[in-house]
């Protein structure tokens, strides 16, 4: 039982640590996930647009220690899951980033592409295979471009980052990104063995939009001809979260509130042609506001070679309709499922896989009705996948 709880400790503190390599030795690693995913509301294993295969992750990563005080990292993601290339995959930056000690003990100054430490992002280490809440429904990416600063509390209190990032995410960059920071402040206890709790909280000003376009479109309903270059602004979350460790068996929650207000143009047009007056454009605000819950059981089982887990999820989205926040129905969601990881062979350390296989079930369930009190068919999705790690440690010259 102690053994256990020492793993799992031990195991949440390496989540948010560098690993740690003598001065003037340098590290590769790689992380490849190959997985077969099958995702409708009817299990069909011939149909290509529902069931598929793909490389979900294909990381390769770089990593020297200059001095005792001085890290740096790059990693290169080889993208191909989305199978929109017609090569087969690109390459994005994931991270770039260099690590510089502070004289205050335990803290270090990080500057470039790196982790966004917000909620469960940058502690998630795929148990479960799909993302993070924050990271699946868009309230932040999982590494951007920015500069923090992170630590350990003493006496193993606890850990802090504090941080300000483009807030875009690491696929946006150069002359897409907008000009006010996100600023990001994170904090986790561990007031006693087993226990952790914490919250973090973001703010920016202004950011570009995912409604953005660089060409106009017409509105779903047809009865707006949307203008390019909307904006979001006073984009704001906050995730209180929490883990509980004892044995074999571990919790892990958090929840997220996220709001922002949109500001866009638009032209009102003819829902049967399409067709647009000049003459009357109107400026518009809408707020949304947005709420969620994520649970995640786990049991380790026959030493750690076996985990069983589930997971509960909901998200809850409003957005402004005049004076009011009514709940859009069809962006609103109840998850839930059920997997289990075996661990073929683990890092050295422990904390790490070396090659596993995933297996989850996930059942989504949106909240929009095609009657009433006849609910939208949930959508299954099934997610196999092999996971293989490995790092090598180069010595010294």
């Amino acid at each position: 039982m102690k053994k256990s709880v020492v793993a799992l400790l031990l195991a949440i503190l390496a989540a948010g640590s560098v690993y740690a390599i003598d001065p003037g030795q340098s590290e590769l690693e790689y992380n490849g996930w190959f997985r077969y995913l099958n995702q409708s509301t009817k299990f069909q294993v011939t149909d290509p647009t529902v069931s598929r295969s793909l490389i979900e992750r294909n990381y390769l990563r770089a990593s020297h220690q200059w001095t005792t005080a001085l890290f740096s990292k790059l990693s290169l993601d080889f993208h191909s899951a989305s199978g929109n290339y017609s090569d087969g995959a690109t390459v994005r930056i994931k991270e770039a980033y260099l690590d510089m000690a502070l004289p205050l003990k335990d803290f270090t100054l990080t500057a470039g592409v790196q982790k966004h430490y917000f909620g469960l992002i940058y502690s998630w280490d795929y148990t479960h295979p799909d993302k993070s809440l924050a990271d699946a429904q868009g309230v932040c990416a999982s590494a951007d471009y920015g500069v923090t600063v992170n630590g350990f509390l003493p006496k193993g209190l606890g850990e802090l980052q504090l941080g300000a990032y483009n807030g875009e995410g690491y696929k946006i960059s150069g002359a897409k990104n907008s000009i006010a920071p996100e600023l990001l402040a994170s904090l986790r206890l561990t007031p006693f063995a087993g226990v952790q709790v914490g919250a973090s909280v973001f703010s920016k000003a202004k950011d570009f939009s995912p409604y953005s376009n660089s060409a106009g479109k017409l509105s779903t309903n047809r009865k707006q001809w949307l203008l390019p270059d909307s904006a979001n602004m006073n984009r704001f979350a906050l995730a209180p979260m929490a883990k509980v460790a004892f044995g074999p068996v571990s919790l892990t929650g958090e929840y997220i509130m996220y709001s922002y207000t949109r500001n866009y143009g638009y032209y009102p047009a003819d829902s049967a042609s399409g067709t647009i007056s000049e003459s009357t454009r109107k400026e518009v605000t809408k707020d949304y506001a947005m709420t969620g819950i994520d649970l995640l059981p786990v049991v380790s089982l026959i030493n750690r070679k076996l985990e069983v887990f589930g997971r509960f999820s909901t998200w809850e989205r409003k957005e402004q309709s005049g004076d009011s926040m009514p709940v859009a129905l069809d962006k609103s969601l109840t998850r839930y499922g059920a997997g289990f990881n075996w661990y073929f062979l683990r890092r050295a350390g422990g904390s790490k896989p070396a090659a596993m296989f995933q297996l989850a079930w996930v059942r989504e369930q949106k909240r929009n009705e095609v009657s009433p009190g006849v609910k939208v068919d949930p959508t299954d999705t099934f997610m196999a996948q092999f996971r293989f790690e490995w790092n090598h440690v180069l010595p010294a010259p």
